[in-house]
């Protein structure tokens, strides 16, 4: 009788143990509802200038801050305020202390403070603007798509461009002017050099054509002023590299700002109405660009415009040259 009383405790002593177990996993997920539906939906306080869904830019420095999920970095705006940061497409970690300025959206609000989704990061010592793993390498008119490969990062590294995966160097790029390598010579001389010594070449997923320079080196060109010399680099790796390899020249600007283009190259008797043009791109400072464009009209005759771009507000154009 004594044993199965003793029985019958422990079962109940279980019991009670288990309901505790419960009603203290019930209380906690009951206050991280109530904190979160608090925070989604309590008033933004009036004499907020952030509103959600507002971008918003900010300079500064970044720093580690972390509550994730909710935030992982900061950045002091003034003495005395933060604005919290996140990013799901930009390693925010490998900017911290680094002057920068961001682009972001503002999500949510925590304790009063807005929460940012940083979605562009620019680094004006680099003249390099990151979106979305994407590099724009403004001085050198450069522009890596890494999106999908995410261990992969580039950045400035004294006259090169240097792409690394995982923090290990996988190739360093320069982009150098062809007279300056031959005097007097265009890069229509170098890549006829590359013909007539039979050297290895490849067509790129944009088109361009590579050259086998010698090993470890590869080389592309952008017509006949510019050339990008690829550093330290397998030949098996050069094929992966060079379809996340684009120039920025007139066709990448009409390809990309096409929309712009069209609403600012026209007046009352002529419109640009398809993308068959002459043009140039000419890079003024590190961040202006101007676009050179020339075609004929309905009636045959000649048509001009220039525009500029500021290439630090999103390419957004600045100034209008239409004849």
């Amino acid at each position: 009788m004594v044993i199965r009383k003793l029985k019958q405790k422990k079962i109940l002593n279980t019991k009670v143990m288990l309901w505790f177990v419960l009603l203290c996993v019930g209380t906690y997920l009951l206050i991280k509802l109530v904190t979160s539906v608090t925070e989604r939906f309590s008033p933004i306080p009036s004499e907020s200038l952030y509103t959600l869904g507002a971008s918003l830019t900010f300079s500064g420095k970044i720093v580690v801050d972390n509550n994730f999920p909710t935030y992982t970095h900061s950045i002091e705006i003034l003495e005395w305020k933060k604005i919290w940061l996140k990013s799901s497409t930009i390693n925010l970690n490998t900017y911290i202390g680094k002057k920068i300025e961001l682009v972001g959206r503002v999500k949510n609000y925590f304790k009063l403070t807005p929460v940012v989704e940083v979605d562009t990061l620019k680094i004006p010592d680099q003249w390099l603007i990151i979106t979305a793993n994407r590099y724009f390498f403004v001085k050198d008119l450069m522009y890596l798509d890494l999106s999908t490969q995410p261990q992969l990062t580039a950045a400035k590294s004294w006259n090169d461009v240097q792409v690394r995966f995982d923090d290990k160097p996988v190739v360093s790029i320069e982009r150098f002017v062809c007279s300056k390598i031959l005097k007097a010579r265009d890069c229509t001389y170098l890549i006829a050099n590359y013909i007539q010594n039979n050297k290895d070449n490849f067509a790129s997923y944009r088109s361009y054509p590579f050259y086998k320079h010698g090993t470890w080196f590869w080389t592309t060109f952008d017509a006949n002023l510019f050339g990008f010399l690829f550093k330290d680099i397998s030949d098996d790796m050069i094929l992966d590299i060079s379809n996340m390899f684009r120039i920025v020249n007139k066709d990448f600007i009409v390809q990309n700002k096409m929309d712009l283009i069209q609403s600012n190259c026209k007046n009352d008797f002529s419109q640009l109405s398809t993308i068959h043009m002459e043009g140039s791109l000419t890079y003024t400072d590190p961040y202006t660009l101007i676009l050179g464009l020339q075609w004929t009209d309905k009636k045959k005759n000649p048509v001009t415009c220039r525009l500029t771009f500021d290439v630090w507000d999103n390419r957004n154009v600045v100034d209008v040259q239409f004849n």
